[in-house]
């Protein structure tokens, strides 16, 4: 299973963002090894370009902050990629919570905790 992440870094320890957005780092972790993959994204990418690049990664979750464009939220949920809220973890933390199932879903583009539309 692959998990992107927007960060501050590249590294495990690395801080989950607080927002959803193309001015970020993006990293994703293969998690049965827990190798990590950097990957380059242009000055000019939107955040709905960067939530179309975890699909075409085929990642099966994010670990991000809050959402700043709905586009990229409906994006991610009609790609059916589950969508973290892991803000202020390490990557390394916030994969822990995931795995333990304590690491908050986001499940609508407003932050709270109802599902909305189709959306889950």
């Amino acid at each position: 299973m692959k998990i992107a992440m927007t960060t501050n870094g590249k590294t495990l320890d690395s801080l989950i963002s607080d927002n959803f957005d193309a001015n970020q780092k993006f990293l994703v972790v293969k998690i049965s090894d827990m190798s990590t993959e950097e990957i380059a994204i242009s000055n000019d990418l939107t955040a709905a370009d960067l939530a179309q690049k975890v699909i075409d990664l085929n990642c099966e979750g994010i670990i991000t902050g809050n959402f700043l464009s709905e586009k990229a939220f409906d994006l991610l949920a009609d790609g059916c990629v589950t969508r973290y809220l892991g803000s202020g973890y390490s990557v390394a933390e916030a994969i822990k919570l995931m795995e333990k199932r304590t690491l908050p879903l986001i499940r609508n583009f407003e932050g709270t905790d109802k599902c909305s539309g189709d959306h889950h």
